[in-house]
């Protein structure tokens, strides 16, 4: 067993990767930055028109339901507070029990 370690460990170490050379990678590398470095805001926009849109639809959705849920939070609150002053103008004996 330790052995298959050692013979692992020395192929290991003696392994090295030669890739092949390419003769214009460098000038393909700094095209390739250049093109990117042109393009505009609008031009980014329409390439990725479908993502931002769906962004877009989802903040708004969000928000959407979120004011919603907070708004129907508060009008249940506005309401019993409106119900407990209602009751206790009616019946001054229910202020003892009920306070506005």
């Amino acid at each position: 067993m330790n052995t298959s370690r050692d013979h692992l460990s020395d192929t290991l170490r003696h392994w090295q990767v030669t890739p092949p050379v390419s003769a214009n990678f460098r000038q393909k590398v700094w095209e390739r930055i250049g093109k990117q470095a042109g393009t505009s805001w609008t031009t980014y926009l329409r390439a990725h028109l479908a993502a931002w849109s769906v962004t877009a639809a989802l903040v708004v959705g969000a928000a959407a339901f979120t004011g919603s849920t907070l708004a129907r939070s508060r009008a249940h609150a506005d309401r019993e507070a409106i119900v407990v002053a209602y009751l206790v103008d009616l019946d001054p004996r229910v202020q003892a029990v009920l306070k506005p």
